[in-house]
């Protein structure tokens, strides 16, 4: 497979390598391009970067298509305590992987076979994630969320009770500093107004009150 390094694309990459196929790069381009757009939490974070690095992440993982499969599975779980560990929950992995995982078999459908190791690498996020707190439980709390900050916060940050939530199952799972690097910035009330702060404390607060034990 012919590689560039990440910092090609992404000059705050490192120098890892990432596909250099034309096709595969553009469907990792579109995938991050869709994540910031389901998850506005990306932009108002960590502003164009998380485009940036999306794209460049996404291209490195289009490289694991030719690995084991336990191999992949490593590869995303050090991967996803990465990123969780600077404020950025393993649920937001999990679904960039499903999301690339469409762009690279639209681009490139002969390589359909081959892409399906993300939808793995997306699986064992998942039972991790189940393993702590139940899908029912982050779709609750997500709501309750919602309807805590009022309309307009809710729809300027979508899925913001749901990226809560899946912090304090990465917490649970062994990333210590998982809910305190999302509440560095979500929970800051300097930034935020109180309304928003206090839903903020109270969706973690029921979420580790709901945490399964290991």
């Amino acid at each position: 497979m012919d590689t560039l390094p990440a910092n090609a694309i992404n000059p705050h990459a490192g120098t890892h390598p990432i596909t250099a196929d034309a096709a595969e790069l553009e469907a990792a381009r579109v995938a991050a391009d869709r994540a910031v757009e389901e998850f506005p939490y990306f932009l108002e974070r960590f502003g164009e970067r998380a485009r940036l690095f999306g794209a460049s992440d996404g291209a490195w993982l289009a490289t694991l298509h030719d690995r084991e499969v336990d191999e992949i599975g490593r590869e995303v779980l050090w991967l996803g305590s990465v990123l969780a560990s600077r404020g950025m929950p393993r649920l937001l992995l999990e679904r960039h992987l499903e999301v690339l995982h469409e762009e690279l078999e639209r681009a490139v459908p002969e390589r359909a076979a081959f892409y399906a190791v993300l939808l793995n690498g997306a699986s064992t996020l998942r039972q991790q994630r189940l393993s702590r707190l139940s899908e029912h439980d982050l779709r609750e709390l997500d709501i309750a969320f919602a309807s805590r900050v009022g309309s307009r916060w809710a729809e300027r940050l979508p899925r913001m009770g749901a990226i809560l939530v899946a912090a304090v199952a990465d917490e649970a799972g062994g990333i210590t500093s998982a809910v305190e690097k999302v509440l560095d910035w979500a929970g800051d009330r300097e930034h935020f107004p109180a309304q928003w702060c206090d839903a903020v404390e109270r969706t973690v607060a029921d979420a580790r009150a709901r945490v399964r034990p290991g």
